[in-house]
């Protein structure tokens, strides 16, 4: 594995607004989808009181999960992230407790890489300058040449 960068810690107001919306419905999302296996669902089948399971199911399956697909599938494209991950993304919110903890993998996947990025940045434009530094005036490529005198032409 390379060298990488050291990812400063970034806070939720600081981040893109895709990012907060992404990082809300996966906690939304993988809260109903906790709140529907390990209560509702329990509840319909032990306590034959199938209400619950049917008002969260439809909010889950009609509403939160479509949503928080489409927004998994913006993020992936707009931060290119792999298709697995984009797959782990979007299947996280059929199991629970998955999808905050997927959110929160992406989220550093998405930091270290733009941390990356920047360290590349800058590394680049510290080459640059120290180019641009040594490159002092008058000793250009063909000033060398220039500024030596020619033995073969005699002096008149």
């Amino acid at each position: 594995m390379t060298d990488t960068a050291a990812v400063p810690a970034v806070s939720f107001a600081s981040r893109p607004l895709l990012l907060k919306l992404y990082l809300v419905l996966a906690w939304v999302t993988g809260t109903t989808i906790t709140v529907l296996e390990l209560v509702a669902l329990p509840l319909t089948w032990w306590a034959h009181s199938p209400g619950l399971g049917e008002i969260i199911g439809v909010i889950h399956g009609m509403g939160l999960y479509p949503l928080y697909v489409v927004v998994c599938l913006i993020v992936a494209f707009g931060y290119r992230v792999s298709i697995p991950h984009m797959a782990v993304m979007a299947l996280a919110g059929l199991l629970p407790f998955a999808s905050p903890a997927v959110a929160v993998w992406t989220l550093r996947h998405i930091d270290r890489r733009a941390a990356e990025k920047a360290a590349k940045d800058a590394a680049r434009a510290e080459r640059a300058a120290r180019k641009k530094a040594s490159a002092v005036p008058g000793q250009g490529k063909g000033a060398k040449r220039d500024a030596e005198p020619t033995d073969a032409l005699p002096s008149a």
